[in-house]
Order: structure tokens, then C-alpha cells, then sequence
């Protein structure tokens, strides 16, 4: 199976994302694709878009679904799923990654959220009898805020019925250096759900050298699994590709 996420500014260049798609082998048999920051061009949602795109190059039909998560300067911020047709036969969820129950921030965090307020963020879930998948767009702000953004999806996912294979894809927005402590607690709270960091080789998946973004597997991956990127500027993430056997 073979999966891709990529954080696409909401579509600002949406044209060269298109092209990308069809111009490069890797999307060719994609199983899922997982967008964050998809948006609306022309009255058309960008996973529309985007999954006609698949369909041209592959010949496979491909099915889409797209919740807005904000507005920002009057364009939609939205998560977005495409998936080969037949994969999925409900309609995906959306899960709110704010307003969370609980939540405890340090007095440095509460002050800093306070003159930057968070955003509104969302996951979105399909699943199957065989197969979960999330697509994730956690905060810009705030290490425990981030943390509690993770942990709402797993908790969610021990909620559900188990499945062979979870999939947890997107952006985390992990800006700072890799070995900083709050990143090491969003990997021990992985950790302890029992999801595998499918893309912990990689070092960038930003243009600014930075890694942002990752896939997340839970169940049967099989013995063997790889990740990597392209090195595409159609948006200031790369896409991001996971394989699994």
C-alpha cells in the first residue's frame, strides 16, 4: 500500500501540483492520498482536483473528501482524503483537534496562545473493516497544544474498533530542532499507541530544511516498509510518500 500527504498552501499553486502529480511516477498507483491546507479554486475543491488528476495518469478511479477547517483571508483551510475507489464505502468523519477537554498549558504557553490565539484545526478519519486512515493538521503554536492535538487522535482511535492497519498521516508542525523535548513526548505518545514513525529516516520535508510532516502506522505493516520525498516546489512542503508491505 502506498500513501502520500502533503501540505499543499492551500492551493495557491494548484496548477503545478496537478502537474506534479502527473508527471512523476511515484503517484502512479497511489492507494491514499492525505492533503492538508487543500482550499476551493474556481468552485472546485482542490481533492476534486486533485483526484481527477490521479484518474488521468493511472486510469484508476479515485474517490475524495474535503472539511474546511478555518478561513483565512477569506480562503478555505481545509483537510482533504483521496483514495482509490472501493476503498471506503461511508462517508469520512471529522474530528475537532480544539476546544479540547482538559487541556493543561504551562503559564509560558497560556501567555504565548494568548497573543497568538490557535487556530481552528481537524482531523479527518475514513475507515473500513481493514483499514483507518487520518488526516491531521495540528497547531502552529505551542509544544503541549501540539501534544494534546496528537493525543486526541489517538485517543480516538482506541475508541474504534481495531482494524489491521492504521494510518495517521499529515502535518505536525514540529518547527524547531528534531531532538527538542516536546517533539521527543509527541514521539512517546506514538509510542505507547503502538504506532510506528513509517518516515523517522527522513530529514526534510519542508523547502527550509525542516521536518513537518509524517505517516504513522498502526497493525500488519509487514516486515518491510519505506519513505521518502520529492524534491517538488509547488508548495513550501515536499510530498511525502510511505510504503508498506
Amino acid at each position: 500500500m502506498r500513501i502520500c500527504t502533503w501540505n499543499i498552501l492551500q492551493g495557491r499553486r494548484l496548477a503545478k501540483i496537478v502537474e506534479t502529480v502527473g508527471g512523476h511516477n511515484d503517484f502512479r498507483g497511489l492507494d491514499l492520498f492525505a492533503l492538508q491546507e487543500a482550499s476551493m479554486h474556481d468552485d472546485r475543491a482542490d481533492a476534486e482536483t486533485i483526484a481527477q488528476a490521479l484518474r488521468d495518469v493511472s486510469g484508476v478511479e479515485y474517490d475524495w473528501f474535503q472539511a474546511t477547517a478555518q478561513r483565512i483571508r477569506g480562503r478555505e483551510q481545509a483537510n482533504a482524503l483521496i483514495w482509490r475507489k472501493g476503498m471506503f464505502t461511508q462517508e469520512p468523519a471529522v474530528i475537532s483537534l480544539s476546544d479540547l477537554p482538559g487541556l493543561r498549558l504551562k503559564p509560558i504557553e497560556r501567555t504565548l496562545l494568548k497573543a497568538i490565539p490557535p487556530q481552528r484545526r481537524i482531523a479527518v478519519r475514513a475507515e473500513s473493516g481493514a483499514l483507518r486512515v487520518y488526516v491531521m493538521h495540528l497547531d502552529v503554536i505551542g509544544f503541549a497544544l501540539k501534544r494534546e492535538q496528537f493525543r486526541a487522535i489517538v485517543n480516538d482511535m482506541s475508541k474504534r474498533p481495531r482494524v489491521p492497519l492504521t494510518l495517521i498521516a499529515g502535518d505536525l508542525n514540529t518547527f524547531g530542532p528534531p531532538r527538542l523535548q516536546p517533539w521527543r513526548k509527541i514521539r512517546a505518545t506514538a509510542h505507547s499507541a503502538g504506532l510506528v514513525d513509517l518516515t523517522r529516516g527522513l530529514r526534510r520535508t519542508h523547502w527550509m530544511g525542516l521536518k513537518l510532516d509524517a505517516i504513522y502506522a498502526q497493525g500488519e505493516i509487514g516486515a518491510s516498509h519505506r519513505a521518502w520525498t520529492l524534491s517538488v516546489r509547488a508548495s513550501d512542503h515536499l510530498p511525502v510518500f510511505a510504503e508498506v508491505t
